[in-house]
């Protein structure tokens, strides 16, 4: 019953709208990226790139969406960033998706390209295609302002673009609200490229689940967890200070790099008072906010003398500071919400700022490389120009429209190509956690984060941000905080690999099976429609919600058979039909990417100085993990592609029949020293 039933298409080059149930799509898929997926599937044929206007943007909820349980949105599209443009999905919260349920549909399919600037208004059964050209130009706290006073509803919920988008730099965002930011994939390129400056949302309808009863004992089991339970510390710390310090513990534990690329240093200068992020959240955070419905309000509202206010997620406070070696908490601030508002990725703008700089080091740049500015390390001129140039595309900012890869071939005649750290053209601006105290032995986060699905998840050695500000909440010493956040991450990996030492970096026995219970969580939680911030994705976070909950959840929401059975193949067929499409994709466009000495050296590489220093990857053990990984995924160990067998059990056998039918052509793409399983993401 929590469904809708309807997901609206909507055909910018002809106008037309058209509606089809969301039935067909929702057994085997569930929603979310999951149906997203799908769509993409059936309707672009892999050889389009990510701005054609025959790629389909689709804003998808999940059978949660709307309730208590559940006020995600996921944006899933073919990717203009990533090289051959794979399938990309990025998530939002806020009250867009719960807005969309209440308007009528599951999902808003949006196809073509606008003659001229246009914004999609839908209000319930109502659906117009409008003109925007009077507001192309504006950034995305703008664009929202006018559209709710153009249509005299200050509750209509809109997701737009900045100058960013518009101009289809590939690491464009969506934004909604003030803060939430559909942020990975270069998902605002495409929006951008299809002349769609916002959508605006407006439902009257309502939601109902099919039985209240059981629904409300799931959430007031969460809700006594949240008040007393082991998620009480966990609240507590996201309302006050959403987590951000922990990045004051990094720098202050040899977890943090200053600089950029493998050469960056894990030695932190010692932080000021002035410079900590906690004393930054003490002097100018004003409030909490978060998604509607949610009593977590885990982001940060902040006013800034001199500065400006706004909004930020925790991971935008780790984006930048030590990777461009500045260590002024209020310029961070101004360079973050600047990015918002003009529509782009932090962590992307953040990784060319440091290429850049370090380049400018090197002496292959000069000042007259980059419009008469020094890209000198720390500077908040060179920070501000570039997220100007870059956001809207003027002077040397032109060179990176496509992206760190495609930049680092023409800044400086190329000198520069074998210093930009990125892979597949995701810039990876190495401020924390990809190298470092979390990498030792096998299964680290890089292995987690280059063998599944998700570009990024909190690793069990986010512990060591969390008990220290666990510990008062709790009444305990450190030291007894972390011995028991340690046995939740132990009872976790117990409960999922038999191995309760699974979680444990250096542990290879179970590691493959811990990283897929940990995918399956969060893929569950996107299909659901639901935030992964209070599941066992972060189980040293108290966090107990797990695949079984969220299976539960939807049978109550929707009166539908979700067994755990059930929604774990319906994850592994969501898995399984991305990787299998994103191989088609290599094969057809056929773009070998060279890999930059960078990306090599920091992988491969001892760490070079600080507390870990001399640390360095285990390649035996993270093949062996790798292997296990492919096992469970159903995935050749050797060349990362979905197996017939495994395709054939969850109903995939046409692409089964693709992927052999292509194979004759394939293209083998260059492998990934750090990418042990070739398993696109």
């Amino acid at each position: 019953m929590s469904r809708t039933g309807t997901i609206l298409r909507v055909d910018l080059t002809e106008g037309k709208v058209e509606r089809e149930p969301t039935s067909k799509y929702a057994r085997d898929y569930i929603g979310g990226p999951g149906i997203g997926s799908r769509l993409i599937y059936d309707h672009v044929p892999p050889e389009v790139p990510g701005t054609d206007p025959r790629n389909m943007l689709t804003f998808n909820t999940g059978p949660l969406t709307g309730t208590l349980l559940g006020n995600k949105c996921d944006v899933t599209t073919k990717s203009p960033k990533i090289v051959n443009s794979p399938i990309s999905t990025a998530t939002f919260g806020g009250q867009f998706a719960s807005e969309m349920k209440f308007a009528g549909y599951d999902s808003i399919v949006i196809t073509g390209k606008a003659a001229s600037p246009a914004y999609l208004f839908v209000e319930n059964d109502r659906v117009e295609i409008r003109d925007a050209s009077h507001l192309w130009g504006l950034d995305t706290e703008e664009v929202q302002v006018r559209i709710k006073q153009e249509l005299k509803d200050p509750d209509v919920q809109v997701a737009c673009i900045g100058p960013a988008g518009e101009n289809q730099f590939v690491a464009a965002i969506i934004l909604h609200d003030i803060q939430n930011a559909a942020g990975q994939g270069g998902v605002g390129a495409v929006m951008g490229s299809k002349n769609l400056k916002a959508v605006a949302v407006r439902g009257t309808k309502g939601l109902k689940v099919a039985d209240p009863e059981k629904f409300m004992a799931l959430w007031n089991r969460i809700w006594e967890e949240m008040k007393t339970g082991t998620l009480r510390a966990y609240v507590q710390t996201m309302n006050r200070e959403q987590l951000s310090t922990h990045v004051d513990e990094y720098a202050d534990m040899g977890m943090a790099q200053w600089g950029y690329g493998p050469d960056a240093s894990f030695v932190i200068p010692k932080l000021k008072k002035e410079e900590l992020q906690g004393e930054f959240d003490r002097r100018y955070r004003v409030g909490a906010i978060g998604c509607a419905f949610c009593p977590v309000q885990c982001q940060g509202n902040y006013d800034v003398p001199g500065v400006g206010s706004g909004g930020v997620a925790c991971f935008v406070n780790l984006a930048m500071r030590f990777g461009v070696k500045n260590l002024d908490t209020k310029l961070h601030f101004k360079a973050a919400e600047r990015m918002q508002k003009l529509g782009a990725d932090t962590i992307e703008v953040t990784g060319i700022t440091g290429w850049l700089m370090l380049l400018y080091q090197e002496g292959l740049i000069t000042a007259a490389d980059t419009d008469g500015v020094p890209m000198e390390w720390g500077s908040e001129e060179a920070i501000m120009t570039v997220v100007e140039k870059v956001c809207r595309q003027e002077g040397f900012g032109k060179f990176f429209a496509g992206g760190i890869a495609r930049a680092s071939e023409a800044v400086a005649d190329g000198r520069g190509f074998h210093l930009a750290y990125h892979e597949r053209n995701v810039s990876i601006p190495l401020t924390f956690w990809e190298r470092g105290a979390t990498l030792g032995g096998s299964g680290g986060t890089q292995l987690m984060q280059a063998a599944t699905q998700y570009l990024w998840f909190h690793p069990p050695a986010d512990r060591h941000g969390i008990y220290r500000l666990f510990a008062p909440i709790f009444g305990l010493s450190e030291e007894d905080t972390l011995k028991l956040t340690d046995e939740w991450l132990s009872e976790f990996s117990e409960k999922h690999t038999g191995n309760r030492d699974a979680w444990k970096p250096e542990e290879v026995d179970g590691k493959a099976r811990y990283m897929w219970a940990t995918e399956n969580t969060i893929s569950a939680a996107d299909m659901a429609g639901r935030c992964d911030g209070m599941t066992t994705r972060t189980p040293h976070a108290g966090c107990s919600w797990d695949t079984e909950d969220t299976a539960a959840a939807i049978r109550a929401a929707t009166g539908e058979n979700c067994t755990t059975e059930s929604l774990l193949e319906a994850i592994q067929r969501r898995r399984l039909l991305e990787v299998s499409y994103n191989i088609l994709c290599e094969r057809i466009n056929g773009e070998v990417p060279e890999i930059p000495g960078a990306l090599v050296r920091g992988s491969m590489e001892p760490i070079p100085d600080g507390p870990f220093q001399g640390q360095e990857w285990d390649d035996e053990a993270s093949e062996q993990v790798g292997e296990d990984y492919c096992e469970l995924r159903g995935c050749d160990p050797d060349t990362g592609v979905p197996t017939r067998e495994a395709l054939e059990k969850v109903g995939l056998k046409d692409l089964a029949d693709k992927l052999e039918a292509s194979e004759s052509e394939d293209v083998h793409p260059a492998e990934s020293p750090s990418t042990p399983v070739a398993c696109p993401m």
